[in-house]
């Protein structure tokens, strides 16, 4: 069986014993593989020895933080390049948001989760993580697709995490010309989100570029 047809592995980072049980049975019950830890160390250990698809963690830990750990995890390659790490908490202000993407997180979701929501996510995450597999999108390796000045600059903003209006505002152009350029990228990219787009950016050497000026 290829691997795009085995169950994918989630690992679910979250100290609070209720929700821990919760992502466990609605992630087995949607034929995932789950592996669960209450803190930074138990999440540090396994994947000391596992490689899952995805990591579900919470920010709010006892101990290190959620962002510590992923900083730790990047910093000592324990985290494999072909694993995506979601953030789930409490925190919904726009700066810990961004703090998550900066840290090298691929998504956010606030609590209480919206499971269907979530259910979406980690579908999108996959599909994204199987095209890296196929080759489709090469991972870490510039993609042999045009993007025009504009369209740079518009990756550039999201991979800094702006919304559709601050684009706007930042390059003097409508919110609907931002929606049809990041329509396009979409198409381009092969990307689903803006999780996609953010990564996207810095792989190609585009996030926090300054210069933005048409």
């Amino acid at each position: 069986m290829s691997r795009e047809h085995a169950p994918a592995t989630i690992l679910c980072v979250e100290d609070e014993e209720y929700i821990l049980e919760e992502l466990g049975e609605e992630l087995s019950s949607r034929g995932y593989a789950v592996l669960t830890a209450s803190n930074s160390d138990e999440a540090e250990a396994i994947l000391s020895r596992n490689r899952p698809d995805i990591v579900l963690c919470d920010v709010m830990l006892p101990g290190r933080s959620g962002f510590e750990l992923l900083g730790d995890l990047r910093a000592s390659g324990k985290l494999a390049e072909t694993t995506a790490f979601i953030f789930l908490t409490a925190l919904s202000d726009r700066e810990p948001h961004l703090t998550g993407l900066r840290a090298g997180a691929h998504d956010y979701l606030t609590k209480p989760v919206d499971l269907d929501l979530l259910h979406l996510k980690i579908e999108n995450t996959l599909a994204f993580a199987h095209r890296l597999r196929d080759g489709m999108v090469p991972a870490g390796e510039p993609l042999d697709v045009h993007l025009s000045r504009r369209e740079e600059q518009v990756l550039s903003l999201l991979g800094q995490g702006e919304r559709t209006g601050a684009i706007a505002s930042r390059l003097e152009i409508s919110e609907h010309t931002v929606s049809h350029y990041i329509k396009e990228l979409y198409r381009k990219l092969g990307i689903n989100n803006r999780a996609d787009a953010a990564r996207m950016a810095i792989s190609l050497g585009l996030a926090g570029r300054p210069g933005l000026r048409s």
